[in-house]
């Protein structure tokens, strides 16, 4: 049952040897689909505040200020394919490792540099949804953006035809300043298609027969190199967040502030560096998250459980179509986080009490001063912590 592929991504985190010569390498990189709206896609970094407004206008076929990417599309397509490339320094005339588009040829390309003061990259669609795709160290980037297939997709509008999955482009990101330490490394964010109540994910390795989870009555069940969740809702469908830390990460890193309602501390292991994400009637997405083969901890956790009965009772009530923007806006709100660190580090994640008070203080007198939203008691967002990180020495 896990043989379709679907849209994919790729996150690798690779470390430069103590010692060794700096060269272009590719830290991580995301395979999403985007949708277009009247020949415009926007990939917006995000900052915090309220970003939405007019689009700048496009003389050429992209352009970049700060509230992002805007390119001008060939043809408005359900799935515009995005590839989201992380690279430590300019990757100018390097192959990107698969998976890649390289061997198709580069018809338009520009460099622009933007800041990402979150780290947060997202796609802003017709709806008005901000959908985050990619996760990155807060910071100023260059990207370079390369289009591939534009003149098929424009002769197929012409004749009436669609080119869904055709039209690609890639955005290669580096920094200004090299970029170093611990904490997160790099996320991505997908909305988990559900099959049978369920949905999972697991450790690709083709040869080899692992035994998947058992079928039980909890709200997950796993093996060493599977995880199957089990959420609330159907529809609207869940979200899974996955993250790769350098380290064990600190316990008031949650979720928009959130406590989360289920959470498990597991160990799980990869043996080619690849995760699919699976769903039992729709098939499998290889690649859903890579990471650096190797034993990992993994903490689950699930937020927004309780909720999604009520939303969901609430939407049927009104008769709102599964097909309607109002559904897809609610997606993604019961969430679940797969959050991995190196096994060799041993450490677990730190109870938010042991955090110093001074710190967190520190961190919500900075986010007000800057007018960012935060909480005055409990866990603080990530960005949030991201973003005092990089603003404080």
């Amino acid at each position: 049952m896990r043989r379709r592929r679907r849209v994919a991504t790729i996150v690798q985190h690779l470390r430069p040897l103590p010692g060794s010569i700096a060269m272009s390498t590719r830290i991580s990189s995301t395979l999403h689909s985007a949708r277009s709206h009247n020949l415009l896609l926007e990939i917006a970094t995000l900052t915090g505040h309220s970003d939405a407004g007019s689009p700048p206008a496009l003389s050429g076929w992209a352009v970049a200020d700060d509230r992002g990417i805007f390119i001008r599309v060939a043809q408005d397509a359900e799935e515009q394919i995005v590839h989201f490339e992380l690279w430590d320094n300019d990757p100018a005339g390097r192959r990107s490792p698969p998976p890649s588009r390289d061997d198709l040829p580069v018809e338009v390309q520009e460099t622009f540099t933007i800041d990402a003061p979150t780290g947060e990259l997202a796609f802003r669609e017709r709806n008005g949804t901000v959908r985050n795709v990619f996760t990155v160290r807060p910071g100023r980037y260059h990207a370079r953006i390369a289009g591939r297939q534009r003149k098929m997709a424009r002769e197929r509008a012409a004749a009436g035809r669609i080119s869904n999955g055709r039209e690609s482009y890639t955005v290669q990101l580096w920094p200004e300043s090299a970029s170093t330490g611990n904490g997160l490394v790099a996320a991505t964010q997908h909305v988990a298609t559900t099959g049978y109540g369920m949905f999972g994910f697991y450790d690709e390795n083709e040869d080899s027969d692992h035994p998947e989870p058992e079928i039980t009555g909890a709200w997950f069940s796993a093996t060493s190199r599977a995880v199957d969740v089990r959420p609330m809702c159907q529809l609207p469908e869940p979200g899974i967040r996955f993250e790769l830390w350098a380290d064990a990460p600190p316990g008031d890193v949650l979720h928009t502030g959130d406590e989360p309602e289920v959470q498990k501390r597991l160990k799980f292991q990869v043996t080619q560096g690849s995760i699919a994400l699976y769903a039992v009637a729709a098939g499998s997405e290889p690649g859903a998250f890579s990471l650096p083969p190797g034993g990992y901890h993994l903490h689950l956790l699930g937020y927004r459980r309780s909720i999604m009965p009520t939303i969901e009772k609430e939407l049927y009530a009104r008769e709102i179509s599964p097909l309607d923007d109002e559904w897809k806006r609610t997606e993604g709100t019961e969430l679940y986080v797969a959050r991995f660190w190196p096994e060799h580090d041993n450490g677990e994640p730190e109870a938010a009490q042991q955090w110093e008070p001074d710190r967190l203080k520190a961190i919500r007198t900075w986010a007000k001063t800057n007018g960012l939203a935060v909480n005055d008691s409990g866990p603080i967002p990530p960005t949030i912590i991201a973003q005092y990180d990089a603003a404080t020495p």
